[in-house]
Formats: C-alpha cells, structure tokens, sequence
C-alpha cells in the first residue's frame, strides 16, 4: 500500500509542478506584445501642430490599402477566380483594414469639435466607406454583376482623387 501512495505523491507531485511551469509560461510576455495595449486603445490627440502630418498618413494609408484591394480584385478577375479574391478580401484584406479604421474611428470622435474645421475631415468619411467597396466587388463577382463591380470600380476612382485632393491641399 505504501509504494502505491508514493508513486501516487510522486505522479501528484508531477502533475502539480507541470500545471505551474505552464501556467508561467502562459503569463510570460517577455517574448510576445499584447494585443491591445493601453497605447494602441488610446485616441490620438489632434491639435494644428500635428493635423496636417496624421492627415497625410491617414491619406497614405488609404490609397495603399485600396490599391491592395483593387489589385487583388484585378487579378481574380483575369484569372477568373473569384473564390481567392473572397478569401483575400475575407481574411487578409478585411482584418487589416478594420483595425485602421477603427483607430481612425476612435480618433474621430475623440476630435470631432477639432476637425469639424479641418479640410481633412472628409477622409474620416472616405475611409469609413471603403469597406462598402469592398463588399460590392465581392458581390459584384459572386452575382456575376458587372454593373455593380463597374460602379464600385468608379467609386474607388473618385474616393482616390478625392483623397490625393486633400492631401494636395496640405501641402
């Protein structure tokens, strides 16, 4: 009966200091960032000193994510091939471009009473659509619609110059 005992304290003894080790090792963060530091959920604020150089990256920012899109979109549509462009939109596209437009979101209402006066508030807009953009050629494609895929093609021509505009006028 002892040696059952022992090996049952040893195999306790184990499992205990196995179950610790992971659970440190879980709470390490010594090698990985959280996701959501207090940083990244704070709003930036916007003031005459920093307006123009935020509006420029916010700009920049747009034209890069949807000159992404469209190019995608461009090449799914060559190929005919529009199960990659979904996924492309659905899991690469879509994630990276919420988290942008979240933070821009939150920057927004945080300054509203600021950018009311700034020639850069139309981008809050801009940018807030673009994912209706997106959702139109994903379903321009599914439906086969080319109506549909041309006027979302035609709408993210007209957001592009409307943001190189602004982004002229900061200069």
């Amino acid at each position: 009966m002892r040696a059952d005992n022992t090996f049952m304290h040893l195999l306790l003894k184990a499992g205990i200091s196995m179950l610790l080790t992971l659970f440190l090792l879980g709470c390490d963060s010594t090698n990985t960032t959280a996701p959501h530091s207090p940083k990244q959920n704070e709003a930036t604020e916007l003031s005459s000193k920093n307006i123009n150089e935020y509006a420029n990256e916010m700009a920049n920012s747009y034209i890069s994510i949807q000159e992404q899109l469209l190019k995608h979109y461009q090449q799914a549509k060559q190929s005919n091939n529009t199960y990659d462009f979904i996924q492309y939109r659905n899991h690469k596209w879509t994630p990276e471009y919420m988290s942008m437009k979240i933070r821009y979101s939150r920057d927004f209402e945080h300054n509203k009473a600021f950018l009311e006066k700034q020639p850069s508030a139309p981008l809050f807009a801009i940018y807030e659509n673009l994912i209706y953009i997106g959702l139109d050629l994903k379903n321009g494609l599914l439906e086969n619609d080319e109506a549909r895929q041309q006027k979302a093609l035609e709408e993210a021509e007209k957001a592009k110059q409307l943001v190189i505009s602004i982004q002229q006028q900061l200069k």
